[in-house]
């Protein structure tokens, strides 16, 4: 499993995990700063993302979980504080669900704090609908008989909206081109086998166990559940959209009904008018609650 890692043993070990179609990369511009703010930040590239390839994709997310915790292991941390941004976010729920006893405190950005199928049921796939019909939100199927070939094509097809690109999404695009198993290059080869398709995703409102394991097993988390007897402290980042019609995880009332729960460790967050990933959009909100976070792991 690859992963990098910023600072020292000195500080607080947090291990991010990044999103689904990221890498340990997605970090990079706010590591320096984390560590400055006390932080030993490691990110790992998980199963099947970056320069961790697999060949099987039959895994959940708990194993995920058993794969950062051994890591941990080779590492000699005894405990950390997990945080990641979208699926990140699960994977860390996933680790507290499993291994409670390593985990000092959670930084969830969009997630690990709320249930899909809460979405579906209660607010529909009218959002993720109108998304679709703007363009396919996975993301593209490009290959190539190397790696610059893929890049080259990814640099042109528009996916990065922003000229020139963060220095870290250009290693994200780099570090997800592999080799596939008959010797050609492929941006995430093993997208659909983990998360399936977008059509997969709508389908699974009503029938989750027809999605890939890695995103059924996601599915299944229900917060309320894995945080019921929740003992270290919890920043839940919560962006919210300008115009709430077009909020891909209207989730609000989630959050806010899990931090009722747990009033004296969990600190909700609302990010307005801010992206799913509030981390890149809101860097200096994002290190604000990262360090708040932090004094109330070492207060504890």
């Amino acid at each position: 499993m690859h992963y990098l890692e910023w600072g020292s043993r000195l500080g607080t070990p947090l291990v991010w995990a990044h999103g689904s179609a990221g890498t340990a990369y997605e970090i990079r511009s706010l590591a320096p700063r984390l560590v400055a703010a006390g932080y030993w930040v490691i990110a790992p590239c998980y199963r099947g993302h970056g320069q961790s390839q697999v060949t099987d994709y039959e895994f959940t997310i708990d194993h995920i979980a058993d794969d950062l915790v051994a890591m941990l292991d080779q590492l000699h941390i005894p405990k950390a504080v997990f945080g990641g941004a979208s699926k990140g976010g699960f994977v860390a729920a996933a680790v507290y669900d499993q291994y409670p006893s390593r985990v000092l405190g959670l930084l969830l950005n969009d997630g690990g704090s709320w249930s899909n199928q809460v979405i579906f049921d209660h607010h529909g796939t009218g959002a993720f609908r109108k998304m679709m019909a703007q363009g396919d939100p996975t993301p593209p199927t490009m290959e190539g008989a190397s790696q610059f070939e893929v890049f080259r094509a990814l640099a042109g097809s528009g996916i990065t909206r922003s000229q020139p690109p963060p220095a870290e999404r250009v290693l994200d695009f780099l570090a997800n081109i592999n080799r596939r198993a008959d010797g050609r290059w492929a941006f995430m080869p093993g997208f659909a086998q983990m998360m399936g398709t977008a059509q997969q995703y709508l389908a699974s409102a009503t029938a989750p166990s027809t999605l890939p394991l890695l995103q059924w097993s996601q599915h299944a988390l229900i917060p309320m559940a894995v945080f019921r007897n929740l003992k270290v402290p919890m920043m839940i980042i919560d962006p919210q959209s300008a115009d709430s019609t077009d909020d891909e995880t209207p989730v609000t009332d989630q959050n806010r009904r899990l931090a009722a729960l747990h009033p004296d460790l969990i600190v909700h967050q609302i990010y307005p008018e801010t992206i799913h990933e509030a981390y890149r959009q809101r860097p200096d909100w994002f290190i604000r609650d990262a360090v708040e976070l932090l004094r109330r792991v070492k207060a504890r």
